[in-house]
């Protein structure tokens, strides 16, 4: 048998290894993609959480008398975002908890940035009270040099209503590591978070706001 006959007849044979081996790896990229959080730090992304998926955030300070944050999110099958946000940090003496929606009319795809409309503290029982915002995320292309360090990076802004003082902005990245990086101006406040991974859809989070430090553990999901 020839050489070149070998080669054929190994290269059918490996051919649906190879194919499953593409599938799987196009699925990890898209799961990747798709399994994005809402949020900067605090001031919202113009991509929703992906469609069927949860995500839950609890962050603890130890210099306010253990004053605490917490988000759960939820994403419906067409890609509405619901969740519930918990507030429990000095001056205020009561914990606050508040609704929020969130909308997404555009994809981040080619040329268009990610663009969504939303509401914060729905029903007015948390600190927002009904405030509405526009926000915008766009993806920006690597150079192979940036990419020996960095896996993606997002700069985002937009403008809210009421208590979330107007206009905001923010930057993401992901480093080759697998830390991510946020900063952002939101309520003319700067904030800073780091997000290491622990395991597989889990990571501790390391965040300041204005200058107080928080600690925390983030998960997200599909369904």
């Amino acid at each position: 048998m020839s050489g070149a006959l070998i080669v054929t007849r190994l290269s059918v044979a490996l051919r649906p290894l190879t194919n499953c081996i593409r599938l799987c790896s196009l699925l990890s990229i898209w799961f990747l993609h798709s399994a994005r959080a809402d949020r900067i730090v605090l001031s919202p992304d113009g991509n929703a959480l992906a469609a069927n998926s949860v995500r839950g955030e609890f962050e603890i300070t130890p210099y306010r008398q253990n004053g605490t944050l917490g988000w759960l999110q939820f994403s419906t099958p067409h890609g509405i975002e619901l969740e519930v946000e918990r507030t429990d940090l000095l001056p205020d003496p009561k914990t606050r908890y508040g609704i929020d929606v969130q909308y997404p009319l555009i994809y981040d795809i080619g040329a268009y940035p990610a663009l969504s409309v939303g509401v914060r503290d729905l029903l007015g029982t948390g600190t927002y009270h009904k405030s509405i915002y526009v926000a915008t995320t766009k993806a920006f292309a690597l150079s192979d040099r940036q990419l020996k360090l960095l896996r993606d990076i997002r700069v985002s802004g937009g403008v809210g209503t009421g208590r979330m003082d107007g206009l905001f902005i923010g930057i993401q990245t992901r480093l080759t590591l697998g830390m991510s990086v946020y900063a952002e101006m939101y309520r003319l406040r700067p904030n800073v978070s780091v997000a290491l991974p622990l395991a597989r859809n889990l990571q501790a989070r390391a965040t300041s706001l204005d200058g107080t430090i928080f600690y925390g553990l983030s998960f997200i999901a599909r369904r």
